[in-house]
């Protein structure tokens, strides 16, 4: 069931990131292991990953993929 919250908010995040491609990151504990996948994947789509200003640096959701020019 996790799994399935993780993957629908990823999939409703890569809707919201306007087009470009960017997408937010699901809920979850933004840990090294978390963050490093998150990561590899971004890279692999041709993106960086960013912490969103002023959110906590401990969720994942504080993180988006910027993929393009913004």
């Amino acid at each position: 069931m996790r799994a399935w919250l993780l993957l629908t908010a990823l999939a409703l995040g890569a809707c919201a990131g306007g087009g470009s491609g960017s997408y937010d990151l699901g809920p979850g504990v933004a840990n090294y292991d978390a963050l490093k996948a998150a990561t590899d994947k971004c890279h692999a789509e041709g993106g960086r990953l960013e912490i969103k200003s002023g959110y906590d640096q401990h969720e994942l959701s504080s993180y988006v993929c910027r993929i393009g020019g913004h």
